[in-house]
């Protein structure tokens, strides 16, 4: 396998030159290349008088995911290997990393030998780590590592973060997107910074620049193969719906706007925190359809931020106690459905009902027990004297719940039904922002998230958001216009049991376009490299 070997290299004049001589040793090298990323002290030279094929010498330091970036651009092999340039000697010994891929890896990555007398208190790599853990699922050995080989389209494909970001990225994003990341234990060393000033300031940068690409690709605002331009857009147009969502939620008077921005500021703020808690916590990671690592349960943030602003949100008593009911208890029965589903154990609504109806509980009919039971209470709460009226909302509640929850399977679905339900809800009686609003500024702040493919809301996150939604419907529409939309409900739901949802959308350009509006996926994996 022939492979280009990139050397990103940075005032290392003292060390990069036995590095390119000790790389040269390679099995199947074809080309090196030394990328001096502004260097002062005479690196590019002493690269040349190594041997190196290739030196591009960078006008200023752009960092290490810069001068990788250069490197990238300039190598003409289908496999890149890069190497850092204090290796020295012991860069003859990368060759399993190549092997690696070789033999089916799309990304392998060098596990150094324990080395004393280096390195800080772990706090970079520690930081890395739980950024890997968080975003791809796994837990990497050496985060950090420089050490790694893939084939240039892989690489081109995920992205180079700026800076020192760009290591943590790389394994990151790989393994979220579900490609097989080899760690190889090799006996390579390097020249460590110490605990000393110089050191403490390089792993300070290191740890703001794992924060630089972090941040923003777990709000799914950015990430290394998206564009400066499309992440300010993405920011810009976040900002904006925010924004939106506060000012609509005026409609329902002062205090429904103040809830609605407490919930925006509240959600920004707990996104990171409700990540974790689902994802490491809890452990609800799943692959999507395409193969791809997500969180699985991001809509907990859902309940455990709505619940207390919905109970200080000014409605009536009445009406923010059947809120109350039904975040609380549809949140509880989705996220039991999230802990312990099995597919094995019924497929479908009319399958769990089956499964309870015959005395075999399943957590998907405990789930649509519950939303049943809960639409109950709330109807009995708003309308104690009209059985009939009581019957018509739990259904409503209930169906509108699965129906969202039945979204939930590719990204941006259940999100847009959300927003579907609510404009029916605000068309109709405005002051359904009251009940809506807060809910509505937390699935904004979900949105670049979810609608990049990063997170799936669950079935906690589906059930409240529905529910919520299928309340605005109940207190909204007359009761004829109840009946019409629990028949759009019911007919969806039995369509959804004899033919695949999504195949129908294939079939539709209008529900096709809709489908696809706003999700910035990356695009198809290269040719040989999907896992």
């Amino acid at each position: 396998m022939a492979v280009s070997i990139i050397i990103p290299a940075y005032n290392g004049a003292e060390a990069v030159g036995e590095t390119v001589s000790a790389a040269r040793g390679i099995d199947s090298t074809v080309e090196i290349i030394v990328v001096d990323d502004g260097s002062r002290d005479g690196t590019a030279q002493a690269a040349r008088d190594a041997g190196a094929d290739r030196v591009i010498v960078l006008p200023g330091n752009q960092g290490k995911g810069g001068a990788m970036a250069a490197g990238l651009a300039a190598a003409e092999e289908g496999t890149v290997l890069f190497l850092d340039s204090d290796l020295g000697e012991s860069a003859a010994l990368a060759g399993p990393l190549v092997e690696a891929i070789a033999g089916g890896a799309a990304m392998s990555v060098a596990v150094f030998p324990e080395q004393r007398g280096g390195g800080g208190f772990g706090l970079a790599r520690g930081l890395a780590a739980a950024v890997i853990r968080l975003l791809g699922g796994i837990e990497a050995t050496a985060p950090l590592s420089g050490q790694r080989a893939a084939p240039k389209a892989v690489v081109a494909h995920l992205g180079l973060a700026p800076r020192f970001g760009v290591e943590t990225a790389l394994t990151a994003e790989a393994v979220h997107l579900g490609l097989p990341v080899a760690e190889v234990p090799l006996p390579l060393r390097h020249h460590p910074t110490g605990r000393t000033i110089a050191g403490f300031i390089h792993r300070a940068r290191q740890f703001q620049d794992i924060l630089r690409y972090a941040v923003p690709a777990a709000y799914g605002l950015g990430w290394p193969a998206l564009s400066s331009a499309a992440t300010v857009a993405r920011v810009a147009l976040w900002l904006a719906a925010l924004a939106i969502t506060v000012t609509l939620s005026v409609v329902a008077g002062p205090h429904a706007a103040v809830i609605a921005a407490v919930a925006a500021l509240s959600g920004v703020v707990a996104w990171l925190p409700c990540l974790w808690l689902s994802t490491i916590w809890l452990r609800l990671r799943k692959p999507n359809y395409l193969g791809r690592s997500l969180s699985a349960a991001a809509g907990i943030m859902f309940p455990i931020v709505g619940l207390p602003l919905l109970w200080h949100s000014g409605l009536p008593h009445d009406l923010r106690t059947g809120a109350v009911i039904v975040v609380s208890v549809l949140g509880a029965v989705g996220l039991l459905d999230d802990l312990f589903a099995s597919r094995r154990q019924a497929r479908g609504l009319r399958g769990h009902l089956r499964a309870v109806l015959s005395g075999r509980l399943t957590t998907g009919g405990i789930k649509a027990v519950g939303g049943l039971a809960a639409g109950a209470v709330v109807g009995a709460i708003l309308s104690p004297r009209h059985p009939s009226i009581i019957v018509l909302d739990a259904l409503l509640i209930a169906l509108s719940a699965n129906f969202i929850n039945l979204l939930d399977l590719r990204p941006s679905r259940a999100l847009k039904g959300f927003g579907v339900l609510c404009a029916v809800c605000i068309l109709s009686s405005p002051g359904s922002l009251g009940l809506l609003g807060p809910l509505l500024a937390l699935a904004v702040v979900a949105a670049p998230a979810e609608f990049a493919g990063r997170v799936m809301l669950g079935d906690v996150g589906a059930n409240v958001l529905g529910g919520a939604a299928g309340l605005g419907l109940v207190i909204a529409l007359t009761p004829w216009q109840k009946l019409a939309a629990l028949l759009l409900l019911v007919a969806f739901h039995i369509l959804c049991e004899r033919l695949s949802f999504s195949q129908a959308i294939e079939k539709n350009r209008l529900l096709l376009w809709f489908d696809r509006l706003g999700t910035a996926h990356l695009p198809p994996l290269p040719t040989g490299a999907a896992p």
